[in-house]
């Protein structure tokens, strides 16, 4: 394939790793990516930090408001009529999304997403960094980390005190997208002179996001939804709210640090469903349907780190913690046959995993050989817990086990791990390699409502191997320096994609068994620079996929299973740049092209990988004024058009590609005295109408009615103009 000149430029121009930038933006310290504090421009990885002012400053709620001005890394919003409440799919990272990217908070993970569930367990106000590592992180991190890795680390009480007895911080915040009112107290105080205490308590509530520039005519689809069901550019009526509570105790002395953490995160979402209301072709009549989305997430924890007093280890790092996650459904419906008879309809469905983890990290440093090496190793283990349960009951018959079944499950994970760090020849050359041993298990758990299908019976699935990586940085000069990478990873199969077992009238979910674990060898390479008013970076990556588990492939007339791909192949450029062209004014940009290619079985022709990015890239300027208090900034954000997709049903005629855009963003922030910060932005300045790619699922150009009704094209449009205002006290 050609890369246009247009495309180099533009990535030659942008270079290094965010948007984000303030002027001590090159000490950015990140943790994930080698388990221990490094300068993120100091290491082989590609990694994204996100810190708190970040997260004020540009006002972020969401997981979508994180990457907003990340190329390269996109949230999706689910608009089915299967999932009405509007709720955003999981992180997308290189073509890679969903369970293939381990999410964490505090290193414990974060619930697996279903066919129709979501990912969305995360509050904002909590959070002081989110670090998001671009590629394979499954030495230090464990085999669901294949396409990278999202760690949430929520505040310590430190990060509020900053030397003071207490410390109390009150916030409240408004976004005209949907609604939502934000409202967060944090209280942090030194209980004595080693123990600090934090509680922190932040309520959201919003309704439905209002989607500006969606047509209701339905736009080039049309809009065939009844006369009395809500129209095409408008999703369902919600009422939301979510609620996180956290709380955290800190002993520190000049050795030893130790944390007791309790977290409790809470989503109510109460839907009206709309989109099928009224008289339908069929005859029935479809009055109302009242859903409901409970999301929970808690979290409880001790986190100790020692520095003991012996020569071969420097650390110890100790972390126990216990999450139950839950998201439950429950919904009532009511309609009318074609003899006007009653239908009342209760379903309910329950997902839950329970997750027990341990991890014991160790941090050495010595000389061997004349060179000094920098040791991180240890012991990370898992018990996961999962239980699936879809109720209906219809007119007072029950049924138990229909929607998406699939056996409950106990996956035991139990892994080592080492990674070392040292220079060879030269202190300019640094190499970093590193191993994990990984050890899963998956155990089916079948109960009495499970449908089991001759020679598909569930089994015990293990697995064990070794993963490598290497990375290398040389330092060309003082202020350049190359960097290249190569990492292995695998996942393995999940419980719904091993277990699924539906058969019915219409369709049958055959489950597979013999799904094989997906595997990657990931390479990267680029070149850095690091000068007294700015830096760049410029970076290649390329990463194959083996065994890509494609959903819901069509092996009979009415069959469907999970079938592994042949492979999947991608390849990208990353690119961005920050310059302090005056004394109060900076410049940064950033941009990335993402190709990709699959093949559904050794031999076949290979296709398009529709999760591949076009390129797209942000270019922002920033005024700094530290006599008024007053920080501003403009951001643009474009996209090219998308020239390359693939289909997954040859019959259903051409994909929707969307065409590029250019949109732009305005932020205030003012500090009129030392405890008072009021903040301000505006999003897309100009009312921009545009898609956003990739998008929720395959849009043809003209599919059948029925899809139509259910998943208008108008709602993958990207909102209109909005406003977001905040403001913070703290004492």
């Amino acid at each position: 394939m050609k890369v246009n000149k247009v495309l180099l430029t533009i990535l030659a121009a942008s270079m290094t790793f965010q948007v984000y930038a303030e002027n001590d933006d090159l000490d950015t310290i990140t943790v994930t990516a080698s388990r221990q504090k490094k300068a993120k421009l100091a290491i082989p990885e590609t990694v994204d930090v996100i810190n708190k002012k970040n997260i004020e400053d540009h006002q972020m709620s969401t997981m979508e408001d994180v990457v907003r001005y990340l190329p390269g890394v996109t949230v999706s919003r689910q608009t089915s009529g299967t999932d009405p409440f509007g709720n955003l799919g999981g992180i997308r990272i290189r073509g890679m999304t969903g369970n293939r990217i381990q999410m964490q908070v505090d290193g414990a993970r974060v619930i697996e997403g279903l066919q129709d569930g979501n990912r969305n367990f995360i509050d904002l106000s909590t959070i002081k960094a989110v670090e998001i590592v671009r590629g394979p992180g499954s030495v230090l991190w464990g085999a669901d980390a294949l396409g990278g890795v999202v760690a949430f680390k929520t505040l310590d009480p430190s990060d509020l005190l900053q030397n003071k007895p207490y410390a109390v911080q009150i916030n409240g915040a408004y976004d005209s997208l949907n609604k939502q009112n934000t409202k967060t107290g944090m209280l942090a105080f030194e209980l004595m002179p080693n123990l600090e205490a934090l509680l922190s308590f932040s309520r959201r509530d919003y309704q439905e996001a209002k989607l500006r520039k969606a047509k209701a005519n339905g736009g080039i689809w049309g809009c065939p939804r009844g006369d009395e069901a809500i129209g095409c550019n408008k999703l369902n009526p919600l009422d939301a709210k979510a609620e996180n509570l956290l709380s955290k105790l800190v002993f520190h002395n000049d050795n030893r640090e130790t944390k007791l953490t309790f977290e409790h995160f809470r989503s109510n979402s109460y839907v009206k469903q709309l989109y099928d209301y009224g008289l339908q072709s069929s005859g029935t009549f479809n009055g109302d349907y009242k859903r409901t989305q409970i999301q929970t997430r808690k979290h409880y924890a001790i986190d100790d780190t020692w520095s003991p007093s012996v020569n071969f280890v420097d650390q110890i790092k100790t972390v126990i913690s216990y999450s139950p996650q839950e998201r439950y459904l429950k919904s009532h419906r009511e309609q009318r046959d074609k003899k006007n008879k009653p239908i009342y309809t209760y379903t309910t469905n329950d997902y839950k995993e329970k997750f027990l983890q341990f991890d014991l990290q160790l941090n050495s440093s010595f000389d061997f050989l004349d060179t000094a090496h920098d040791l991180v190793y240890g012991f990370q283990g898992d018990i996961t817990r999962s239980h699936y349960r879809n109720e209906s009951t219809k007119n007072g018959v029950k049924t138990i086990g229909g929607g998406f079944n699939f056996a409950n499950a106990k996956t035991r994970r139990a892994d080592i791990y080492l990674q070392d760090e040292f220079h060879l020849i030269t202190e300019r050359f640094k190499i970093k390699p590193g191993l994990r041993y990984a050890t899963y298990e998956i155990k089916p758990n079948i109960d009495d409502y499970y449908v089991v299908i001759k020679d598909k019976e569930p089994r015990k699935l293990t697995s064990h191997r070794l993963i490598p990586q290497l990375g290398t940085l040389f330092s060309l000069t003082d202020q350049y320096s190359i960097y290249a990478r190569y990492a292995e990873g695998f996942k393995m199969p999940t419980a719904q994609q091993l277990y699924t077992s539906l058969p019915s009238a219409s369709m049958n979910l055959i489950p597979n068994p013999n799904l094989k674990p997906e595997k990657v060898k990931s390479y990267e390479t680029g070149l850095r620079g690091d000068f007294l008013e700015g830096w760049f970076s410029f970076g290649l990556f390329k990463a194959n996929y083996s065994n890509y588990i494609k959903n819901f492939i069509q092996v009979g007339p009415k069959d469907y299973t999970y079938k592994n791909l042949s492979n999947v192949n991608m390849w990208g450029i990353e690119s961005s740049a920050e310059w302090h062209f005056l004394e109060n004014w900076s410049l940064n940009t950033s941009a990335s092209y993402q190709y990709g290619k699959k093949q559904s079985s050794p031999g076949e022709k290979k296709s398009y990988f529709n999760e591949a990015m076009p390129l797209q890239g942000n270019l922002g300027i920033k005024w700094h004024q530290p006599d008024l208090n007053l920080d501003s900034e403009i951001v643009s954000s474009f996209s090219k058009a998308v020239s390359h997709v693939s289909k997954d049903d040859e019959t259903a005629g051409d994909v929707f590609k969307p065409q590029g855009y250019a949109i732009y963003d305005a932020y205030f922030n003012w500090h009129p005295n030392q405890h008072i910060t009021l903040r301000a932005s505006v999003l897309n300045i100009f009312d921009k109408r545009y898609f956003k790619w990739p998008m929720f699922s395959t849009y043809y150009k003209d599919p059948k009615d029925n899809v139509k009704a259910t998943n208008p094209l108008e709602l993958q449009t990207a909102p209109g103009r909005t406003f977001g205002f905040d403001i913070a006290v703290s004492f």
